[in-house]
């Protein structure tokens, strides 16, 4: 069976606002549904560390919930049948899929460093927030302190982990987990695919003073071992730390807005309104873009925390104020506070893409231009679906 490009985009949205079963008779079950959440800050904020990336048969990467109690009522299972991957709906087959796990995943590496997408290196410089660990203001879904131990990388060895990765094709072969269960004998399956790093994504816990310096240093030590480019994920900042981040060698940078109104900000992210208004973001987006350039600042904001017209709103300020906006729907996470809140619907993730494509082409943004960062990566919302087949 074959789906057309437009079924795909709307599986893919499905998906990632209903994540996928997998069966705990399976033998690759603990493979792809972790008995924990990765702590030590590799689940982030809560969204690409608390996934598996799948690879769908179109060649975009999708970053699915696997190990979340909402899963219960999801319509999709991911299974091999007959030698190939399926995500199945309602135990119909609709879609091929597969996972692909580079050999460093499987070392102290890890630790430092992991594959978002299909090729983006992504760390958390730390695990600890000001809000979380201080005021008890943290963002209501986020789960980047899960685990109790603080963690701070430091610059130099994150630098040694990007250079071994790059520098070592065998940290970066490939765990095709279809190919390896689909044979005769997995026991004897051997890797032969080989990932190719194309930018390293960087963020942190929120940090006193914006994190400027923590930032700076650990992109200068990244520097000095690779080319890739460089996105990071950081609270608005001035327009001195902003090209002090320049100089250190970040490419691209992303000021996350979350959500747009007023009355959820103080709700789903009380420390950061307070300390960081949306205006603060925008005029931060502003100045960002004169020192980055056209397309290299972004801006997440969340499907399913506020009504629909406030995301699509939200997106609009992001655009007009020189961002690409990356909706991505909201996933309830055990361990956060929101770990009860109801999945965002199709419906208004639909209704947010549809508008995101128009925002895009109304102020001529051009979001496969972006060089680093979430954008690029492509696995927690369709970008590059919505932008060639629309939705």
């Amino acid at each position: 069976m074959k789906v057309s490009s437009s079924e795909i985009v709307l599986l893919k949205t499905d998906l990632l606002c209903r994540g996928i079963r997998v069966s705990a008779s399976e033998p690759y079950y603990r493979e792809l549904v972790p008995a924990e959440y990765g702590t030590g800050g590799k689940s982030r904020a809560g969204i690409a560390g608390s996934g598996r990336n799948f690879l769908l048969e179109q060649g975009e990467p999708a970053n699915l919930g696997v190990r979340q109690s909402f899963l219960e009522s999801s319509p999709y299972e991911f299974r091999i049948i007959d030698g190939d991957g399926w995500i199945l709906k309602d135990g119909e087959k609709v879609l091929r899929a597969t996972v692909r796990t580079p050999a460093w995943h499987s070392t102290a590496l890890y630790d430092q460093v992991q594959l978002h997408g299909k090729g983006s290196l992504a760390t958390a410089l730390t695990n600890t927030c000001v809000y979380k660990s201080s005021r008890g203001e943290g963002c209501r879904f986020c789960i980047i302190d899960i685990g109790g131990e603080a963690v701070r990388h430091p610059p130099e060895a994150l630098a040694r982990a990007i250079r071994e990765i790059e520098t070592r094709s065998d940290q970066r072969l490939a765990t095709d987990l279809v190919k390896k269960y689909g044979s005769a004998r997995p026991d004897q399956y051997a890797p032969s695919e080989t990932i190719e790093p194309l930018d390293i994504n960087i963020n942190s816990g929120s940090e006193k003073e914006g994190g400027t310096g923590l930032f700076a240093e650990a992109v200068a030590a990244i520097r000095k071992v690779s080319n890739l480019p460089i996105g990071i994920q950081v609270c608005p900042l001035g327009k001195p730390e902003l090209e002090r981040l320049r100089s250190a060698g970040v490419t691209e940078i992303s000021f996350n807005l979350e959500v747009y109104h007023e009355d959820y900000r103080r709700k789903v992210i009380p420390g950061k309104n307070r300390d960081h208004p949306r205006e603060k973001y925008f005029r931060a987006m502003a100045e960002a873009r004169e020192i980055f350039g056209e397309n290299q600042v972004e801006s997440w904001i969340i499907i399913g925390l506020e009504p629909a017209e406030e995301t699509v709103a939200g997106m609009e300020a992001i655009a007009r104020s020189g961002g690409i906006p990356l909706p991505k729907p909201f996933r309830p996470l055990l361990g956060s506070d929101f770990a009860d809140q109801p999945l965002p619907r199709l419906e208004d993730a639909v209704t947010v893409y549809r508008a995101w494509r128009e925002i895009i082409q109304k102020y001529k943004l051009d979001p496969l231009a972006t060089r680093a960062g979430c954008g690029r990566c492509n696995g927690c919302f369709p970008l590059r679906e919505v932008l060639e087949y629309g939705i």
